[in-house]
């Protein structure tokens, strides 16, 4: 299977992550077929009406692809692996990005298929959605470097890609697959504070969210010199140091150690489930 084009592509399973992938590859030149696997009809109608195939069967989806991207619920998988063994191949490559399932896993589902099934995992993120995702990707045992390009080329259209070793795998997950939602608690809890001060909810997010939109793009653009700016922001004795001490005196620097390290250890958990 060549690198440089993207083949007749099968997604299992039609949630948002599925949706971002599609829009991404349909910004493509030449974007390649795309057939969604869904067994909710009102999902199946909404990729309908947007031009793309649609089908309740997996292994018909299996049989007319030979890339095919597994985007169900982990806890789906039992019930969902005999299908695709069922109508696997030796061409076939399977990229999945089930939060926390070793590729062993998926390798062991499909083995009654083919003995060697070349399967990538991959740990995208929601920001994906509007093509600026963070993915982390991995190659199980039997899959090749040009099947790892492969994956890239899929998700480069849509975020940007950090290949590691599985085992560093959910720690990606730890980092950036749950990272938006650290983002987006600090964010509420901003807003929520800016209110107790008394803005209204509205003022609250023009205030944070401005703020923070410009802090992150001047972060980009500064080289992600994140000490150097916080000390340029930040006078001796002034209000922005009294904000900082009360922030360092909770231990901020250890708490996201530990919130990391917990999210870490879950994953290694559910994948040992």
């Amino acid at each position: 299977m060549p690198a440089t084009t993207i083949p007749a592509l099968a997604i299992i399973g039609g949630g948002n992550m599925a949706t971002a992938i599609i829009n991404g590859l349909r910004s493509l030149p030449k974007p390649p077929p795309i057939t969604v696997a869904e067994p909710d009809a009102g999902k199946r109608e909404r990729f309908a009406a947007d031009g793309i195939a649609t089908t309740a069967d997996n292994r018909a989806a299996v049989a007319g692809a030979d890339l095919l991207v597994l985007a169900i619920k982990p806890q789906a998988i039992a019930a969902v692996l005999p299908d695709l063994a069922a109508a696997w191949s030796d061409r076939k490559l399977l990229i999945t990005i089930l939060a926390g399932t070793p590729t062993l896993k998926i390798e062991r589902g499909l083995s009654s298929g083919v003995p060697q099934p070349r399967v990538v995992r991959a740990m995208p993120n929601t920001p994906m959605a509007i093509g600026l995702g963070m993915v982390g990707l991995c190659r199980g045992a039997h899959a090749t470097i040009d099947d790892l390009a492969m994956a890239e080329r899929v998700f480069a259209t849509c975020g940007k890609v950090l290949k590691v070793a599985e085992e560093r795998m959910d720690a990606i997950t730890a980092v950036s697959g749950s990272g938006p939602a650290y983002f987006f608690r600090f964010a509420e809890a901003l807003v929520t504070s800016a209110m107790a001060l008394g803005f209204t909810r509205e003022e609250a997010v023009l205030l944070v969210g401005t703020t923070g939109a410009g802090s992150w793009e001047y972060l980009l653009r500064s080289g992600f010199d994140a000490a150097k700016l916080r000390e340029q922001v930040t006078s001796p004795g002034g209000t922005t140091a009294a904000a900082l001490n009360t922030i360092n005196a909770a231990g901020f620097d250890d708490l996201w150690t530990r919130a990391l390290r917990a999210a870490e250890q879950r994953g290694r958990e559910l994948g040992n489930a």
